[in-house]
C-alpha cells in the first residue's frame, strides 16, 4: 500500500453550499464540549441524501495524537466525524427527537485512497461526507432503525466510505433496556474509579505519543498460538474525547481505538508507518463500566487481523482491523 496519487473526482454540487466558519450546535452531536464538535454545516440535497461539512482539529490532544509519518488524518477522528455526521443528519431531517440515544450495531469503513487524508499542516483540514440513508424503520412517525451510507470527500476527492446501522431508542425506553439486560442498574463512567487496571502498552508501539491516549494493558504477545496478542481494556474514564459526557458503558468509539491499537501492535512493525485502514466491527451488546474486558487479536484474511472483547466469558464486540504499511518519508509518499 503507498500513497500513490490519485487523479481528483469532483466535489458533489452540495459541497459548495457548505461552510466552515463555525461549529454546529453541540446537542446535535451528542458532546459536552465545543471542541469537540467538528461538523460545521449540513446540507439535503436529494431525497435521502445528505453532505456534513467537517473541519478536522489541529492540535487536539487525543486526535492529532499520532505518530504516521507522512502524517495523516487520524482515522479514530474520521469515524468520530462519520458519527457527528449521520448524528446530525438524524436530528435535522429524520425527526429524531434531542433525547434519542443512538445505539450501533454495525460499522464498516474503508479508507480508499490514503494519500487525500494527507494532513496539510500549514491549515485546517476540511472534508465533506456525503450521508445516503436507507431501510429506514419506524413505529409511525417514530424512527427505529437505519442505515447510513458515507462518503468522505477530501479536497474533492473520494478518500473513503462509511456505513453505520444504528437503532434510536427513547431515553426512558434506553433506561429500561439497561436495566433488563443488565438485571440492575449501571454505574456512571463519572462514578468509577480514575485509576488505571494494569500497566498501559508504551505510547509508540500503538501509534500514540500520551500514554493517556493508550486503552491497552497488560499486552502479552503470542506467536505461537493462534491468539497472537492478548490484552486488557482500560480506557480512562475521565478522557475528554472518549467520554466527554458521563456513560454507563464503554462507548464504540473507545472500542474501535482499542482494536486499532491492538491490530497495530499485534502486526509488528513501526508503528508510525502503520495505518488502520478498514474497520469492520460488530457490537452484540454494551460494554459494562464495572467488569474486566479481554481484548484478544488472531490473524484473519490477508493483512486483517480479528480484535474479539470478551466480557463475562461472552464475545461482546468482534472488530476486524486492516493496518497497511506507509510508505518512509521521502519515497513515493513523500
Amino acid at each position: 500500500m503507498t500513497l500513490a496519487e490519485q487523479e481528483p473526482t469532483e466535489a458533489a454540487p452540495a459541497a459548495a453550499e457548505l461552510a466552515y466558519q463555525r461549529p454546529m450546535d453541540r446537542v446535535l452531536v451528542h458532546r459536552r464540549a465545543v471542541m469537540e464538535v467538528f461538523v460545521t454545516d449540513a446540507v439535503r440535497h436529494g431525497e435521502d441524501a445528505y453532505a456534513v461539512a467537517v473541519q478536522a482539529p489541529r492540535a487536539h490532544g487525543y486526535y492529532n495524537d499520532h505518530t504516521q509519518r507522512p502524517a495523516l488524518l487520524d482515522p479514530l477522528f474520521l469515524l468520530e466525524a462519520a458519527r457527528q455526521a449521520v448524528t446530525v443528519v438524524a436530528h435535522q431531517w429524520l425527526d429524531v427527537t434531542y433525547d434519542t440515544s443512538f445505539l450501533i450495531s454495525d460499522w464498516t469503513t474503508e479508507f480508499t485512497d490514503l494519500a487525500a487524508l494527507r494532513s496539510r499542516g500549514d491549515a485546517p483540514d476540511e472534508l465533506v461526507i456525503e450521508v445516503t440513508t436507507r431501510d429506514l424503520k419506524r413505529r409511525g412517525t417514530k424512527l427505529l432503525a437505519a442505515t447510513l451510507d458515507c462518503v468522505f470527500l477530501v479536497g474533492g476527492r473520494r478518500a473513503g466510505t462509511s456505513v453505520i446501522v444504528a437503532g434510536y431508542l427513547s431515553r426512558d425506553g434506553y433506561t429500561a433496556h439497561r436495566a433488563k439486560s443488565r438485571g440492575s442498574v449501571p454505574p456512571l463512567s463519572s462514578d468509577m474509579p480514575a485509576s488505571r487496571t494494569g500497566t498501559p502498552v508504551e505510547p509508540a508501539l500503538v501509534g500514540r505519543e500520551r500514554t493517556e491516549n493508550v486503552v491497552l494493558t497488560d499486552a502479552e504477545r503470542h506467536p505461537d498460538d493462534t491468539t497472537a496478542l492478548r490484552a486488557l481494556l482500560d480506557v480512562p474514564v475521565q478522557h475528554a474525547a472518549m467520554y466527554d459526557h458521563p456513560l454507563d458503558h464503554v462507548p464504540a468509539m473507545a472500542l474501535m481505538e482499542a482494536a486499532r491499537q491492538a491490530a497495530v501492535l499485534a502486526s509488528g512493525g513501526r508503528a508510525e508507518q502503520r495505518y488502520a485502514r478498514a474497520f469492520g466491527a460488530t457490537f452484540r451488546r454494551f460494554v459494562e463500566l464495572d467488569s474486566p474486558v479481554d481484548v484478544l487479536v488472531t490473524p484473519s484474511e490477508g493483512e486483517r487481523l480479528t480484535v474479539d472483547f470478551r466480557q463475562d466469558g461472552e464475545s461482546v464486540c468482534t472488530a476486524e482491523v486492516e493496518v497497511a504499511a506507509l510508505p518512509l518519508p521521502g519515497t513515493d509518499g513523500r
